[in-house]
């Protein structure tokens, strides 16, 4: 592309010094009275050779100002004939005139800047063919023709051909090879940029104004939809100001307002150069996040190894309740103790099924969904196992998930909604497909009672149950898996019709509409 343009600028520069050298040679023409500096010895052919050479001249700058692909040795043809008509010039017209062949030097020159290098040198021997054709129809008789011989001249278009040729080849490397660093530089500036734009901690550039030269939008969303050449909020300059004068690093929290909402962040200065400075910005609630998701994986851990020991014993009391309760001589009374000691094992195990399926979670598989039509094949299933009715309706949805692990993200949330929110064949589940925040978003509700505030401060915690049934790692399971899906799942406190969970899937995995 870059030697396309540089082309063109050559071509165009081509077109302008044929016109110019053309109007030149008609100047003096209509000034010949007093100039002389023709000196045809065919007066009549001179305006005619003039008219043409400026008709060429016309041609070369309305074609070299095309924007058509401009290809190499597309000059060719008229370069020779601009020479032809110079020869003519020079042979038959005006033969006393030497400075044509002086002219002729340009004329070459410029040839091979727009010509390859076979075709230069053919325009270099037109030159030299039409220069030696002159002097020896017309010998030169003054000394200062003598010191500028033809051979003089000839040499010198060969020469100066050979130099052109060098100059352009490295020059053309040159430009070459500074394309490329640019585009590498061009691509590696592209690459940072959609790291730092991705990257989950606040990146922000200032100057020693305070003013935002470059921010992600993590960082954005921290510093209250701050935008480029605004100023931080006061606060954090104060902080930055107390880190220019010391040096030193404050690990304190700091609080930002932002409307109604109260942003708790900390912040790590590094310095760029003598007028800018980058900010680190991390949230409090993600460090918080991420200190207790260490803590429950470091429990999940430990609970799948005491799980995993609770099971062959657990296995022989609920073995052994079996083997009693099939005694005859057994009264009412001990078959039901033996009932209650088998249900206990049985919900026991389904506790050390839900840890050990956490604890041993394989790793996700993305793919792309057709979240719609695959609902419509997952919803009889649902229905067949819960007996409850499934109702799906809203826009199509493209995303990337897993598809075993969505689904049992669907089949915990319906289990739910019937053991809590009295799920049936008439009442049911609700599944609406929408976008939310320009994310796309799964929504699911039931008709039931919803949950109250002391439930909801737990939502999502493991082993946190209001039922005497439950294993309290349901909504757990579901939000680690969807966390593994670069999802969010979200429970609508001010719905009153039920409980509902909007699912937001990831902004990056949703399907380009325009893609094919």
């Amino acid at each position: 592309m870059l030697y396309a343009l540089r082309r063109h600028s050559i071509y165009q520069f081509y077109g302008y010094f044929t016109l110019g050298l053309a109007f030149l040679f008609i100047g003096f023409y209509l000034f010949e009275d007093k100039l002389q500096w023709w000196q045809a010895d065919i007066p009549k052919l001179l305006p005619i050779i003039l008219g043409g050479y400026i008709g060429l001249a016309i041609f070369n700058t309305i074609q070299a100002k095309q924007d058509l692909p401009q290809k190499l040795d597309q000059f060719l043809p008229n370069q020779m004939l601009e020479i032809l008509i110079m020869g003519f010039l020079m042979v038959y017209i005006t033969p006393k005139q030497q400075d044509l062949a002086v002219l002729m030097l340009f004329h070459v020159g410029v040839g091979n800047l727009i010509v390859s290098k076979r075709y230069g040198y053919l325009l270099a021997a037109m030159a030299t063919i039409m220069v030696l054709a002159q002097s020896f129809l017309h010998p030169p008789h003054a000394i200062a023709d003598r010191l500028l011989s033809s051979s003089f001249i000839c040499f010198l278009f060969f020469i100066e051909a050979g130099i052109v040729q060098v100059l352009r080849s490295n020059l053309s490397e040159a430009q070459d090879q500074a394309q490329l660093t640019q585009s590498q530089l061009e691509s590696e500036a592209k690459l940072n940029d959609i790291i730092i734009e991705r990257m989950h901690t606040g990146v922000c550039l200032i100057n020693n104004a305070g003013a935002i030269i470059r921010i992600n939008r993590a960082a954005q969303e921290r510093l209250t939809n701050a935008l480029p050449t605004q100023l931080i909020p006061e606060p954090l300059f104060e902080r930055f100001k107390y880190w220019q004068e010391y040096n030193l690093q404050n690990d304190n929290e700091l609080s930002l307002q932002s409307g109604e909402r109260e942003n708790h962040i900390f912040i790590y200065f590094a310095r760029i150069d003598d007028s800018s400075t980058l900010i680190f910005i991390e949230s409090k609630e993600t460090l918080v996040r991420k200190a207790h998701q260490f803590k429950l994986n470091s429990l999940a851990r430990m609970a799948a190894s005491i799980a995993h020991e609770i099971r062959n014993p657990l296995n022989a009391i609920s073995h052994a309740s079996q083997l009693l309760a099939e005694n005859p001589q057994l009264s009412p009374s001990d078959k039901r103790l033996c009932d209650i000691i088998f249900n206990h094992c049985q919900r026991t195990d389904a506790i050390i099924n839900n840890v050990m399926q956490i604890s041993q979670r394989k790793s996700s598989e993305l793919k792309w969904i057709q979240l719609n039509n695959w609902l419509q094949g997952v919803a009889p299933e649902l229905k067949e196992h819960f007996k409850c009715d499934v109702n799906i309706k809203g826009i199509n949805l493209d995303i990337r998930f897993d598809p075993s692990q969505l689904q049992q993200i669907l089949w915990n949330l319906t289990q739910n909604a019937c053991r809590y929110g009295g799920a049936n064949t008439t009442t049911g589940v609700h599944i609406i497909l929408m976008h939310v925040g320009g994310r796309p978003c799964l929504r699911f509700y039931d008709e039931g009672p919803g949950l109250n505030a002391a439930a909801q401060e737990f939502l999502f915690e493991p082993f946190h149950t209001t039922s005497s049934e439950g294993t309290g790692l349901g909504l757990y399971l579901i939000k680690e898996l969807c966390e593994a899906n670069h999802a969010e799942i979200h429970y609508d406190h001010n719905n009153k019709n039920g409980a509902q969970f909007d699912i937001l899937f990831a902004h990056d995995f949703e399907k380009d509409k325009d893609t094919p």
